[in-house]
């Protein structure tokens, strides 16, 4: 049996379509599917394995055959990436029958949010078919993947234990990445470049003593009032990644989506070879204290999606013997909103509908969330645990 999660919207375009019992499971060996429908033009259906995230972008229409289609879906990627057919037959066979169920899983949604916002980025500018669309989505760093294998072709690899070369040979986006290695002149690595780059993160987990500096910031959410913050002490030689750690862990962000850092009219982050949508400082290579002093202020993005905007500002510069331990959240006022819950205008919808129970879509919020939410709620204690798990995933309905 394979188990389709559908979203709401999704599952609303597919009345009548079998559905699973409380106890069913899937029962091939990448698990569950989760599926959205992305209202591009002509519209898509988005897949992604709850397993490996691996994304796979097939048509729409019609809505009441999609159920029927996605075996023969998974069966064409799983062929892409080169997977040897015996795998692909038995995963097959244990396809034969299929039912819909809701989503119960944030993390794999907040991957496949990203996925519909660069697969339409991609789409829009390179108009690329769905199967070399999937394939590229494919060698995407995710962030819930930065301790396994980076990337969903290579998650999948791993969980199949088939040789991660073989999608290599026949994806096209590897080659570039081939060719990326080579002109740099580095030695070709078992993993893509933007891992490489990635494997460097989360040093800022560490609590670390011996440099001079610790610097206080403040950062704020732009455009939500009451205002939403948390005021952090980084290690001055910590690298933006290492910023972009402690952030994510003061907020509660759950690390799933790109990000940005703006500091003085250019742009820092996790930059891709392959896409040419901006040009992006590769943020492992640049420090706090190099790029800001006391007094400065620049900016935090996270989400392209719904586009969270924080405005981070540096109060003090300390001496590091002035604080007792690096990185840490010292203070903060409210809540950080649902992740995926639509940017700041989706965030006061969600409030005015959780708050009142009479309100059209109460009880669908309440569900979606996985219970009620305290939007005056802070706990600075979370922190540490939120830095060192590095686990937001909590589960829930769309």
């Amino acid at each position: 049996m394979l188990i389709v999660r559908g979203t709401k919207k999704l599952r609303d375009r597919m009345k009548g379509a079998p559905t699973a019992g409380s106890d069913d499971e899937s029962t091939t060996v990448l698990g569950d599917w989760f599926v959205n429908a992305l209202f591009w033009k002509p519209q898509v259906a988005l897949l992604v394995n709850s397993r490996t995230f691996l994304p796979v972008y097939v048509p729409l229409a019609p809505a009441k055959t999609l159920l029927d289609r996605i075996p023969d879906a998974i069966e064409s990627a799983l062929r892409a990436h080169g997977v040897p057919e015996e795998i692909i037959a038995a995963e097959r066979s244990a396809m034969s029958e299929v039912r819909l169920a809701p989503t119960n899983d944030r993390t794999v949604l907040g991957v496949m949010n990203e996925f519909a916002y660069l697969g339409e980025v991609f789409v829009t500018n390179g108009r690329l078919d769905l199967e070399t669309l999937s394939m590229k989505m494919s060698d995407i760093i995710v962030g819930p993947l930065d301790k396994r294998a980076g990337t969903p072709g290579r998650e999948l690899a791993a969980v199949l234990g088939t040789d991660p070369t073989a999608a290599d040979k026949r994806n096209p986006l590897a080659q570039v990445i081939a060719l990326f290695n080579d002109e740099r002149g580095q030695e070709p690595k078992p993993v893509s470049p933007k891992m490489a780059a990635h494997d460097a993160r989360r040093t800022g987990t560490k609590k670390r003593a011996g440099t001079a500096k610790a610097f206080q910031l403040k950062v704020t959410l732009r455009d939500i009032k009451p205002p939403i913050w948390r005021r952090v002490l980084v290690d001055g030689s910590a690298t933006l990644d290492e910023v972009h750690d402690v952030i994510q862990a003061a907020f509660g962000w759950w690390n799933s989506h790109l990000h940005e850092f703006r500091i003085g009219g250019r742009d820092y982050g996790a930059p891709d070879p392959d896409w040419d949508m901006s040009q992006v400082l590769d943020e492992t290579r640049y420090r706090l204290d190099k790029l800001a002093a006391e007094g400065d202020k620049f900016r935090y993005v996270y989400d392209f999606g719904d586009d969270w905007d924080h405005d981070v500002h540096v109060e003090k510069v300390l001496a590091r013997s002035e604080v007792d331990e690096v990185p840490a959240c010292i203070a903060g006022r409210r809540a950080c909103p649902p992740e995926d819950c639509g940017g700041t205008w989706g965030y006061e919808e969600f409030l005015v509908a959780i708050a009142d129970p009479s309100h059209e879509r109460h009880a669908e919020l309440v569900e979606w969330n996985g219970g009620d939410f305290d939007p005056e709620a802070f706990d600075p204690s979370e922190f540490d645990d939120n830095l060192h798990l590095g686990s937001f995933a909590i589960s829930f309905d769309d």
